[in-house]
Order: C-alpha cells, then structure tokens, then sequence
C-alpha cells in the first residue's frame, strides 16, 4: 500500500508543491489536474470545503475550484455571455471527516504540512498532509487519484489517514459534490446516478463504489445514499483507515441513448480489478506513452527536463483517440477558461506533437473538424462566402461560439472581433491536414474527409480574395494572429496561408483524381465543383496580395503596418503583463508591435 501512494523517486518526472495559499492554489490546481482526454478532474484537495473565493488587490477570484469535466458536455448555462459552455460532473473526490460530532476537517484547526505531487510518469496525483483538529487531535493522512488512461471512464481515489488519540466519534462522508448542478435528474439509484443538460439535452452518468477498511477490516456504511456513503466508528490511537473509491462516467449525446448501462458496466469492470489492478492497468498504459513520447535532452538542468515532461504529460492528458466528436479546448480539461472552446492552437500548436508520437489521436482531432464542417460551412455562407470558415471558437457542433461581447473590469462593454475577423482558422485547419497526410500517408483519411476539409476551405478563400482593380486579390477587414491590430486589410499570415490553402486545394483533387478517380468524380459532384469555378482558384493563387517586398525579402505584416509608430520594446523587457496593458489599447494599435 505504501509503495503506491509514494512518488517515483526520479525527481525529474515530479511536480512538488508544499503548503496552500489562496492566492496561488487555483493556479496549482490547473498545474497538478489529472486527464486522459474524457474525463478531466483538477487537483484540488478532497477535503477542502469546495469553490472559494478571495479578494485581492480588489479583484474577487477563486481561490480553489474543485472541477470535474467530461469532454463534449457543453450546455448553455446561465453565464454571461450566453455561449456553449464546458459544464462540470459531480466531483468525486470529495470526503468530509468530523470529529466527535463538532470538528471537521479543514472548519476548526490548522495544517502542520501539507504536500502535493504530480507524478508525471505514472499519470497520478499524490497527497500528504498532517492536521491538528481541536484538543489538539492530529490527523495525518496520504491520497493517490488518478483518471484511468487504460480505460478512459474509470477514476480511482484511495485515501489512508490515521489519528493519533483514542475514544474519538468519527463520522467519515464520501460524496459526489455538486452531483447533477443545472442538469435534470434522470436516475438516482444507489450506486449510478444520470442527468441531462438543459439546452444541449446530452446526459451524463456516474456509477461509484467506496469501501472503508480499519486495519484492513471492512467497516459496514451506514444505509445507502445515492453515490454517498457514511461511516462512523470510535478511533484506537494509530489505526490506519484505508478509503477505496472507483467512479465510472458516461456521456451520451442523442435523447434516445442512456449512458447509466454503461457507467455501470465499466464500473463492474473496474470491480472486478480492484483498485490495485485499476492503478497497474493505468501505469502500464503511461509506461507505453512515455516510451514513444519522452523527451530526454542531454546537460540540460532538472527544471527543463521536468518542463518538457510537463508538457508531454498534458498533451497526453488531453487527448482522446476514441472520440471524434470532441477536440482540445484552450484550457485542455484542467479548468473553465474559454468555456472549453477549441481555438486554432490545437491545429498549429498541439496537432504536431500528436502526428509524430500518437497518429491516432491526431486523426481523431481531424475528424473532429470533419464532423463540424456543416458548422463552418453555414459561417460562411451566413457572412456571404461560399465554402468553410470554421468558429474561430467551436463548441461541439462546430458554430461560432465566440461571445459578441463581454464586460470588462471597469464595467464597460467591448465587442470582440475575432469571432467575425479572425478567419485564418480555415487554412489552420488544411494546413494541419495536410500535415497529418504528408506524415501519416493514412490513405482512408484523406480520401474520407481531409480532402473535403482542403476543397472546401479553399473554396471560401477563393471566394474571400476579392479582385480589385489593381489587378491583385485582396483580403481585407482581418485580424491576424496579432490580435493587437484589429480590421486591418492583407494581413500577411491570413494571405499566405489563404493562398496555400488554395494551391493545396487543387493539389488534393489532383491526388484523388490520380489515386481514386471515381471517388474524385463524386465528391465533386456532389461538392458542385465546376471547372470555371477552378479555374477561379488558379487564380487566386496567382494574383492574392501576399506584402513580401521582393528587394528585402520581408513581408509587411499587414497594410500599412510601416506607416505605425515604431516601438522599442527593449524598454519593457521586465514588464509581466501584455503590452496593451502598460502602454494602452489604442497606443499599442497605433504602434509597430
């Protein structure tokens, strides 16, 4: 039992953080969150007392946040602004611990220590902490959590903890906090619960199991609450308690399918392991990611090793082979930032690592925008182009999901652009299509969807490049990557991408006339491909204003961005926050930034 609650002793693969403060223990509980693509669970201690806030320096935030997330479970919740939003499960972490009847733990007493360790290689959350409740009665206790990357419903927490005094009542609760908040019930049995979102009407079920043992003696709960269990017993100085609990989740997505048979089968599932066998299963499974996916760069310090593990262990975490109705949002499943909407980042930044060390995953993140091409085939048309603009932030359906505006600090209202002007997501998404294609040569992939995604991406950048009477195609009123400079005209990204994305577009047909030409007829057939309407592409590529100046070599970033106030940032190298904020918005538009 010890051995699996301790770390792995290469300090290399282990993040450390002592003690608690309000003002940075929710940034820990986004650092330290367990994930395996489907269920996400932050880290946050399962005896805290739930969402807490904290003002400072006049702003109120949260100082803890304990979430649960299943991907794909987006609802319209009563938030501002009223967009598809990420909403939680049940966190099924929580314990509650009172002392004769008066004391519980983390309401009366102080921490003496309090530990806790991401173990990057093995994919858990370890847990340590010593308490000292009233009369001076100490707690010490340890916690291992995982989500199951061996089978991706499964979570498992097992908690060990002993008291130093005898003679004392304890009352120990497990629970499932916030179970089914803003959603309508539609089982509550003992040991699986089912609900349904509002809006979006997708249900998602739990199913639990939870023993306690005293010096590894069963102690029978009290009678059986929904995923709630209760124990009470009178301690002997010492005793070790060993708390097991396995959750299983399920999400469905169509009014006539019911997740609750399969929470349950995978909790029989997980039973039949028991919790060591869950915990082996979910290490072999990491063991066999890292040795595809470890980074070991040699004479470099442990805190740029440990960095780059860091992050090889959330990509892991976030993704999800098995389903291509879901995508990466910006926030992964580690928290509630951009309402879990996926931005262009999953293409340009993560998709990479993906084609190299796990190809499945990547085309399970392709086709997920494959499936939202109806999505991204109405934005375009709703704004008078043909072919696909994709959300710049997409939920599940694949719609614009950008809020039209928001509220700042000060109250005031400011519009948000990016959700009209920030077209480049389109040729985002075909170049990281024919990325995976150009690495892969997965053949049923291009031929079943990336081609599709390519022609009709293209499509709407031929028809976006507007003819003008200089001759050149111009693409005007974007924003580029630079969200600094808004509605400006020929951003030089936004071009030279667009005209890729084009030529590449006539280059799949190609591919697919060569490769499969019956297939290549249908498609545009049933695409109503003509040859003038190619012909039209051919030259777009030709003629799309790209601002390289052929003497320099250099690109204008945009129209007119020479003209701007030339800027040395050298004199606000030490600033920590973005540059709009010390110089101001309108400076920082009017400047070579």
């Amino acid at each position: 039992m010890m051995q699996a609650l301790e770390s792995t002793h290469d300090s290399d693969w282990v993040l450390t953080h002592e003690g608690y403060s309000v003002l940075t223990e929710n940034a820990v509980e986004s650092r330290f969150a367990l994930g395996n693509g489907f269920m996400g669970m932050r880290a946050s201690r399962p005896v805290s007392r739930g969402p807490t806030w904290v003002s400072w320096q006049g702003f109120v935030r949260w100082a803890s946040w304990p979430r649960c997330y299943v991907a794909g479970l987006f609802d319209r919740p009563n938030t501002v602004p009223p967009v598809p939003a990420l909403v939680p499960v049940a966190d099924w972490s929580r314990v509650r611990l009172v002392l004769d009847d008066n004391s519980q733990l983390m309401m009366d007493g102080e921490f003496l220590s309090s530990v806790r360790q991401l173990d990057m290689r093995r994919g858990i959350l370890l847990s340590d902490l010593s308490y000292r409740a009233h009369a001076g009665i100490t707690i010490n206790g340890d916690e291992l959590r995982l989500v199951s990357l061996a089978d991706r419903a499964v979570g498992l927490q097992v908690l060990r903890f002993s008291l130093d005094r005898n003679g004392i009542d304890v009352m120990l609760e497990a629970n499932f906090a916030m179970a089914g908040m803003g959603m309508e019930p539609l089982q509550l049995d003992r040991d699986v619960c089912a609900w349904r979102t509002e809006g979006s009407h997708k249900a998602v079920a739990m199913a639990g199991s939870a023993t306690l043992r005293a010096d590894g003696h069963p102690l029978a709960p009290e009678r059986s609450f929904s995923l709630r269990w209760i124990w009470r017993w009178r301690s002997v100085a010492g005793q070790v308690l060993e708390l097991d609990r396995l959750v299983t989740v399920a999400r469905s997505d169509g009014l006539a399918d019911d997740p609750a048979p399969v929470a349950s089968d995978a909790l029989a599932r997980s039973r039949a392991l028991g919790w060591r066998g869950v915990l082996a299963a979910h290490e072999t499974a990491w063991q066999q990611h890292w040795d595809a996916s470890d980074v070991i760069i040699e004479g470099a310090d442990d805190e740029i090793q440990e960095a780059v593990r860091f992050a090889v262990y959330h990509l892991t975490s976030a993704a999800n082979p098995e389903d291509e109705s879901v995508s990466i949002g910006a926030r992964g499943l580690t928290g509630d930032a951009y309402f879990g909407h996926v931005f262009w980042d999953t293409e340009i930044y993560l998709l990479p690592f993906y084609v190299a060390v796990w190809p499945e995953a990547a085309r399970a993140l392709l086709m997920y925008r494959y499936h939202t091409l109806p999505g991204a085939r109405a934005k375009a048309a709703a704004m008078g182009y043909r072919g696909a603009l994709y959300a710049w932030e997409s939920a599940d359906t694949g719609e614009e999901t950008t809020p039209e505006r928001v509220v700042g600090p000060g109250g005031e209202t400011i519009d948000i652009l990016t959700g009209r002007m920030e077209q480049h997501i389109s040729a985002d998404v075909a170049y990281a299509v024919w990325q995976y294609w150009r690495a892969t040569g997965d053949e049923g992939f291009f031929a079943d969807a990336g081609a599709e995604i390519l022609l009709e991406t293209a499509r709407f950048w031929a028809s976006r490049a507007v003819p003008e009477a200089d001759g050149k195609r111009h693409i005007r009123h974007v924003i580029g990557p630079d969200e600094y400079h808004e509605d400006v005209d020929d951003n030089a990204f936004t071009n030279v991408m667009a005209r890729w994305n084009i030529a590449r577009g006539l280059e799949a047909i190609e591919v697919m006339r060569a490769r499969w030409p019956d297939r290549a007829a249908a498609l545009l057939e049933r695409l109503a491909l003509s040859e003038p309407e190619l012909a039209d592409w051919r030259d777009a590529v030709e003629h799309i204003v790209t601002g390289l100046d052929p003497t320099t070599g250099l690109y204008e970033q945009f129209a007119g961005f020479y003209k701007l106030e030339p800027l040395d940032l050298s004199l606000y190298a030490d600033r920590k926050v973005p540059i709009d904020v010390v110089i101001g918005r309108e400076r920082t538009q009017r400047s070579q930034v």
